[in-house]
């Protein structure tokens, strides 16, 4: 499990690496009301976004395995993941 905060670049580079991988899109202080589990793939959170940042208003946590992100949710953040609509990252 990989965490990037304010580090577009390495984000970038590792939902490239890992195309089969998924992401949790969380606030900058994770709370357990946003936390959104894509697709690595998932264009919603690796296309262009607005200001140009991906890792900066929102941290995102990265693992091959969906399981260690519900885990690092539910042990860390006290939360539950909620699925992306676009790319449906499944149970």
């Amino acid at each position: 499990m990989q965490l990037f905060q304010d580090d577009d670049e390495g984000y970038l580079a590792w939902a490239h690496q890992h195309p089969d991988g998924f992401v949790v899109n969380a606030e900058r202080r994770p709370s357990p009301r946003y936390l959104i589990l894509h697709r690595a793939d998932c264009t919603f959170i690796t296309r262009a976004s607005q200001q140009g940042r991906w890792t900066v208003a929102y941290i995102k946590m990265c693992a091959p395995e969906a399981a260690e992100l519900k885990r690092w949710a539910s042990t860390v953040v006290g939360g539950r993941l909620q699925p992306c609509r676009w790319c449906d990252p499944g149970p």
